[in-house]
């Protein structure tokens, strides 16, 4: 080939290249041209038929998108590759990459029906677990004392006769810092009426109480009981004591709850069935939904979840579950730390205490299935220390086992163990439990020479049917070291008659250790408007007995109740009577009896005092916490919780409410009724949060005075502009001027000085006010306001 026809070829190849690559540069230029802009669409959204708001979306290149923020909102989960773009500064995903998508325009509308798969959705999680934490109020100082007066006389035949007045009381000091608390029993306090004993006072317990709500702790100093576990008794004991306490936080729940879940494909309604009764009804969205922490699913048994759309189609999902109160949450961890002396002949002497003591139990649930213990008990003659564990087993049972070993100075080393099951379900139930330790064993608060017991079993079984009752089965055994064994075996039957009767019947005999066999029949029926009546039948190793009774019950309208009894007891004809009255300020109690000579008479009296605020007041006892209730100045106006009236203010405006459930939300009430037509409140309702036997003020603020229509006029001789505001002075209220001038104003006393505030300006006018009721509205004016330019 030639030089000259070599370099022609090369011309027109790199001639070709060049055209090519023009040629792809316009085919991409014509390609950028030719795609179509972006659609901007607002849309009513519509998604898997709820409606979710107006919304922007955007349409490219026949893709779908819309807002990354709308998307959030309606708890979508899209894929993590998603091509996410940016329009206006804002991400718009595409909806192509959630599952299930599906797209329908409603251009006559101007909404988009937009469908996704349920799965699509995040999951919805409804729980009656603990709410947001109530604002405690503040302590209210107060005094409280709480006392049961018991008299009691009895006489056998003609010559012995006995008489008695005791008195059982409390006093309380609450404040900020705590609770200091402090019981006595007094016997035969009414001088030497017989041989009733010994008289005088003996002192219970006082105690000094601080919870600490926000960590769930509470530290008790004094007289209290160390806290038993799986193995170790409780033991009074005076001194310290730390420990943790869940109930300071209402509606907290310490126990492993199931988890319960679900999917509805649009919103629906969610109806929970434990054990075919109704527990829960909630409203869900589209997609996944768990119900957690829901209190009521305890012990085992069956849960049904209906889930019932908007066109009231339903769909049934069908789970069992089995829970324990014993069994703690994953992580949750109860405690209890405890020091000082062992209490001795608590009731009989006033300081009677023993050895220095120290012991310790924790119990942590180290997964929703297991729970573990430990415990230790120290003094200066024993050292002891158990470990032990709760887990549930096959067929919804539950175990627990746990060992102990101690060590005596005076005694060798010994070990005590048990073993346990129950079960619990809708028609079956029982428990078997073995607990057994070697001669050297010995643990706190038990008398080191008495011999521990060698091995105890003892089981229950039951069976229960809607129709024909409920049957029971039961033994026991018993043998110690230095005893002879006992066995005893029993049965008992209980069977519903038609709405409110029942029958129940039980058998036991002891089969070892022991001779002799018992048989009962017990009747309980309803005889009208709340009466009760009941009767029985027992024998026993040749002796019968038998009774009837009625019982009145009480109510909230009628407090007063009675009971008559008559009948056979240890071959001894015997009747009894008693009438009890249980209102607001305390319980009164009759009872009589007799029986073959002999006779006994009981009168009793209880209730509480306290001091708060500067206040005397009677009540019921104080067991719970109460509130000071203020609407000062107005007395007779009816507070009570809720709905229900308990009471009413005093004189001074003043009234006492008891049984408030502490850390809780309790709603104090007046009855708007009661308060004059002059009286303004903003509101008839306040919530109190108390702390535990504690008292917590409650005010009541009360706008009084009268109530006018005042006409006012400008310099100008022409009347106040509407909207022109009004304030008497020293008062924060605010009225308005309406139409001709006119303002109503309320709160007025006989001479006021007030203030209209227009266009940034002011005048100030007095206002005397025409005699009339205290209730009358009066009308005042024209009142001359100097000053105030229109």
């Amino acid at each position: 080939m030639t030089r000259l026809g070599y370099q022609s070829r090369l011309a027109r190849l790199v001639v070709a290249c060049c055209l090519a690559g023009l040629a792809a540069q316009a085919g991409a230029q014509n390609a950028v041209t030719r795609r179509q802009p972006d659609k901007v669409m607002p849309f009513e959204v519509i998604v898997n038929g709820s409606k979710s708001g107006t919304w922007l979306l955007i349409e490219r290149d026949g893709e779908l998108y819309g807002p990354k923020d709308a998307v959030d909102e309606w708890r979508l989960k899209s894929r993590p590759d998603a091509a996410i773009i940016n329009f206006n500064g804002q991400s718009y995903v595409p909806l192509s990459s959630v599952p299930g998508f599906s797209a329908r325009p409603d251009l006559l509308n101007q909404s988009m029906q937009l469908t996704f798969s349920p799965e699509a959705f995040a999951a919805t999680r409804l729980s009656d677990g603990v709410a947001g934490r109530p604002l405690v109020g503040a302590v209210l100082p107060s005094v409280f004392f709480n006392y049961d007066l018991n008299y009691n006389t009895s006489q056998a035949g003609n010559s012995n006769f006995v008489r008695d007045l005791g008195l059982l009381s409390e006093l309380g000091f609450s404040s900020g810092a705590g609770i200091l608390t402090s019981s006595q029993l007094a016997r035969n306090i009414g001088g030497q009426l017989s041989n009733a004993g010994p008289s005088g006072f003996t002192r219970l317990e006082t105690t000094f109480t601080r919870n600490f709500p926000d960590s769930n702790r509470v530290m008790r100093l004094g007289d209290t009981v160390t806290r038993a576990g799986l193995l170790g008794r409780s033991i009074y004991f005076g001194g310290a004591q730390l420990s943790s306490n869940y109930a300071l936080t209402p509606g907290f729940v310490t126990q492993a709850i199931p988890t319960l879940t679900g999917l509805s494909a649009t919103p629906s309604t969610v109806e929970l069935y434990v054990n075919d009764v109704l527990r829960q009804v909630s409203n869900v969205p589209t997609g996944p939904f768990v119900l957690g922490n829901v209190s009521q699913i305890a012990g085992s048994g069956e849960a049904r979840i209906v889930v019932r759309d908007v066109l009231g189609r339903e769909t049934v999902i069908v789970q069992s579950f089995f829970s324990s109160a014993y069994l703690l949450a994953k992580g949750l961890n109860d405690w209890s730390i405890d020091v000082g002396a062992q209490r001795r002949e608590i009731g009989l002497r006033s300081s009677q205490y023993g050895a220095g003591l120290a012991t310790g139990t924790w119990r942590h649930g180290y997964s929703d299935k297991l729970t573990v213990e430990g415990r230790t008990e120290l003094s200066r003659d024993l050292q002891a220390a158990s470990a032990g564990f709760i887990a549930p087993l096959w067929g919804n049972m539950l175990g627990r086992s746990a060992l102990m070993v101690s060590r005596r100075a005076d005694y060798p080393s010994g070990t005590q163990w048990l073993l346990g099951v129950e079960q619990a379900g809708q028609r079956t139930g029982f428990t078997l439990q073995a607990q057994g330790a070697s001669e050297g064993f010995r643990q706190l608060g038990e008398d080191p020479a008495r011999s521990p017991t060698k091995l105890q079993i003892a089981g229950t079984a039951s069976y229960g049917t809607l129709a024909a009752g409920t049957f029971g089965v039961g033994f026991a055994t018993v043998r110690r070291y230095d005893e002879q064994p006992v066995t005893t075996v029993s049965a008992n039957y209980a069977l519903r008659l038609g709405r409110a009767a029942s029958l129940n019947l039980s058998a036991s005999r002891a089969v070892a250790g022991g001779t002799g066999t018992s048989v009962g029949v017990f009747l309980s029926f309803p005889l009208g408007d709340r009466m009760i009546g009941h009767a029985g039948l027992n024998s026993r190793s040749g002796q019968h007995d038998g009774y009837a009774s009625v019982q009145q019950m009480p109510t909230p309208d009628n407090p007063l109740n009675w009971r008559v009894l008559g009948g056979r007891q240890q071959n001894v004809n015997r009747a009894e009577a008693g009438a009890y009255y249980n209102g607001q300020y305390g319980r009164v109690a009759a009872d009589v009896s007799a029986a073959a000579g002999q006779s006994a008479v009981r009168l009793g009296a209880g209730g509480g005092l306290v001091y708060a605020g500067g206040s005397l007041f009677a009540t019921d006892r104080v067991n719970e916490s109460f509130a000071l209730v203020e609407v000062a100045g107005y007395g007779g106006v009816g507070v009570g919780l809720g709905g229900q009236a308990l009471t009413q203010t005093n004189a001074k405006g003043i009234a006492l409410i008891p049984r408030l459930m502490p850390y809780q939300n309790n709603y104090i009430r007046l009855d708007a009724s009661d308060l004059p037509i002059n009286a303004e409140l903003d509101s008839i309702e306040q919530v109190a949060v108390p702390v535990w036997r504690s008292a917590v003020k409650v005010d009541f603020p009360v706008r009084g005075g009268r109530g006018a229509l005042l006409k006012i006029r400008l310099d100008d001789g022409d009347v106040a502009p509407a909207g022109a505001v009004v304030r008497i002075d020293g008062d924060k209220q605010e009225f308005y001027v309406a139409r001709r001038g006119e303002a109503f104003v309320t709160g007025l006393q006989p001479v006021n000085r007030l203030r209209l505030d227009w266009n940034q300006s002011h005048c100030v006018f007095d206002v005397v006010l025409p005699t009339g009721q205290a209730d009358s509205i009066a009308r005042v004016g024209p009142l001359d306001c100097k000053g105030v330019l229109r």
